[in-house]
């Protein structure tokens, strides 16, 4: 009798993973945050351009003097809105994120009785996911990169708006999947051999593609045309696991692999606002994935 070896399943993420890499070059070495710095980070950069919200933090970071305080953020937890608003220039929703910050401060605080995200460290992610969620403000979004993000370091995918829009042209998501549902979806969808820095540059690449090609028109060909549900496109030619199967070896496009990072202003601030994280990582990694505010 002749036995027929199961096929292996074909894992379409970790493919289209390796599609990105070819097509963008791997993204740049990042520095990471303490979890409140980039839970803080994380809520600015909300629906606002990386650089608006870096420097908004930047300059929270001064007013505040967190650095000075060895990374407290605890004359930001006693501040009001009105002191916020001048700050927040730039940012979307600046009244909402004025009323926000302080409060979500104040609940860690009023909860753990220190302004301080390490214990998370050792929680299940999804326990750790919904202990955040229930902060006032934060978001799947917020929480994910809080997690996976900073120097927790945790086995969760970010998915902001362009990682977003990109996963529903690529028919990873139902088209009417809103941003929250989607980063639930797409973190069912990982691959089961996957750790925090595949998580980290996937984000990183599924970014760089909505940002490239699904939020504006290219004067280059989006690589991934023929299977593009978006609705710039009259009719997807293939679907997606069915093309990652076939399709020919990628090109890099013009520029791919010499990113610098966006976040790598702040390595002089991380080391400073670190001082105080307790049970951290070393807040500067060198690794194969790119920080994102999301």
């Amino acid at each position: 009798m002749q036995y027929t070896l199961p096929l292996a399943p074909f894992d379409r993420i970790a493919s289209l993973h390796q599609r990105l890499l070819a097509v963008f070059g791997p993204p740049s070495d990042f520095v990471r945050l303490d979890p409140v710095s980039q839970m803080i980070l994380a809520m600015l950069s909300g629906r606002t351009r990386n650089e608006t919200a870096l420097g908004v933090f930047a300059a929270l970071v001064e007013h505040f003097e967190v650095a000075r305080h060895k990374g407290s953020w605890q004359r930001l937890a006693k501040a009001s809105s009105h002191d916020l608003d001048p700050l927040l220039e730039g940012i979307t929703h600046p009244e909402r994120k004025a009323e926000a910050l302080p409060r979500v401060l104040q609940e860690i605080a009023s909860l753990r009785g220190a302004l301080d995200l390490g214990f998370l460290h050792g929680w299940p992610v999804e326990n750790a996911l919904a202990w955040l969620e229930r902060l006032y403000g934060v978001g799947p979004k917020t929480s994910t990169a809080t997690l996976n993000m900073s120097t927790l370091r945790r086995r969760v995918l970010v998915v902001d708006t362009a990682h977003w829009r990109a996963a529903r042209c690529l028919g990873l998501v139902p088209e009417q999947a809103s941003p929250e549902r989607s980063v639930r979806l797409l973190n069912r969808q990982l691959p089961n051999g996957w750790e925090a820095s595949d998580t980290e540059e996937h984000h990183i690449l599924m970014q760089d593609l909505g940002r490239t090609f699904c939020a504006r028109s290219s004067k280059v060909s989006c690589p991934f045309t023929n299977v593009c549900a978006g609705s710039a496109t009259p009719q997807r030619t293939r679907l997606l696991e069915e093309w990652l199967r076939d399709a020919p070896p990628a090109h890099a496009l013009p520029g791919a692999g010499v990113k610098t990072s966006q976040i790598s202003p702040l390595k002089e601030d991380a080391a400073n606002l670190n001082q105080g994280a307790s049970g951290a990582p070393p807040p500067v990694q060198t690794v194969s994935a790119s920080a994102a505010s999301c």
